[in-house]
């Protein structure tokens, strides 16, 4: 069944989510006033992904990129168009010897991680979603040209390579973010943080929050992001909480003026796995995300701007698994912390490169 709406209820990390959980084969199309995109899903994977601000062909990419001379790209283009059916131009540099397919999926996964990052960006404007009969899930790749990925990728996957690019991107020349107004009293770290919704910031920091739970997911049962705003610890993002407990971690803010895991990351500002002390703070931390004994619990800080900006809360509860070492789950948190660090300075360089 096709189904549509705002992207300011349903934004593209949450479409993808959805997508990717019910395996669904179809079409999902972005648009906005001033641009379109369309991304192309097959059982639940992303194999094709176009649009956005700028138009590339795989023939100018792989020129730019001097993967491939311009003499064979003439001479695959020709093969390509010699009248005996349609044929990807990738696939004819592979059988033509001038391309190993190895690097072909290479600059797809590229260009797709890319697109996505642009559209991750994009929080106004509308989506429809188009699926396919079942059992016709190849007839999704008709007509989209060059840049697919016949093997797709997990949405989760590409959602994480595109906001680990990010980290290595100038994003002070990155086109202008849809904004929402601030929470009123919020620290800049808050603001950028959350919506007056709950709902994830419109700009690279929800992406960013995003990215680190998707990866402790893989390895924890349940975590909280908080976001540190003066004596306070604010909820931003979760996963594996229920759905009352979202509500409750969300209503009210933790203090951190009394002893808890989460002082603790702030004020040592070094990661914490053990057990959970009972402490007011503490309890109340696991009440709200639904309870459940926790035998050992895990706090990483991140630093932004040289302070603690927020902190990742995590546990295995009800499981009570043991936790393994922290440090891929703190690599992941300090390049989140870079991805906000550097939205936070971009978004104060364009006033001053605008004069204000």
């Amino acid at each position: 069944m096709s189904f549509g709406g705002r992207l300011e209820t349903l934004d593209l990390s949450a479409l993808l989510q959805t997508l990717s959980v019910g395996t669904a084969s179809g079409r999902l199309t972005l648009t906005r006033l001033d641009r379109h995109a369309v991304l192309v899903l097959r059982v639940g994977r992303v194999v094709y992904v176009t649009g956005g601000a700028a138009v590339e062909t795989l023939a100018g990419r792989l020129l730019r990129q001097k993967l491939v001379e311009e003499k064979d790209l003439v001479a695959a283009l020709e093969r390509q168009h010699d009248g005996t059916g349609y044929r990807r131009l990738g696939d004819v540099l592979v059988e033509m010897g001038l391309l190993a397919e190895g690097t072909q999926e290479m600059v797809v996964r590229q260009r797709m991680q890319e697109l996505v990052g642009e559209l991750l960006a994009w929080r106004t404007g509308f989506f429809r979603f188009e699926p396919v009969r079942p059992g016709a899930e190849a007839d999704v790749e008709v007509d989209i040209g060059d840049f697919v990925l016949p093997a797709g990728l997990p949405p989760q996957e590409l959602l994480m390579r595109a906001v680990t690019a990010l980290d290595h991107a100038d994003l002070s020349q990155l086109p202008p973010c849809d904004t929402q107004p601030p929470l009123a009293g919020a620290s800049p770290l808050a603001a950028a943080a959350a919506s007056p919704t709950g709902s994830y910031a419109a700009d690279y920091t929800g992406e960013a929050v995003l990215s680190l739970l998707r990866f402790a997911a893989q390895v924890l049962t349940r975590a909280v992001v908080f976001a540190v705003d003066d004596e306070q610890a604010r909820a931003v993002g979760e996963f594996g909480v229920p759905a009352k407990g979202v509500v409750a971690i969300r209503e009210a803010a933790l203090s951190l003026r009394e002893p808890s895991i989460l002082r603790n990351a702030v004020e040592r500002r070094r990661s914490y796995a053990g057990p959970l002390e009972p402490t007011r703070v503490n309890l109340q931390l696991v009440e709200r995300l639904g309870g459940g004994s926790v035998r050992e619990a895990v706090s990483v800080p991140l630093l932004v701007q040289g302070a603690v900006g927020y902190v990742l809360y995590a546990d295995n509860a009800p499981l009570g698994a043991p936790i393994g070492p922290l440090d891929t789950l703190e690599s992941a948190a300090a390049r989140a912390a870079r991805i906000i660090e550097k939205t936070l300075l971009a978004r104060v360089a364009k006033p001053r490169a605008a004069g204000i």
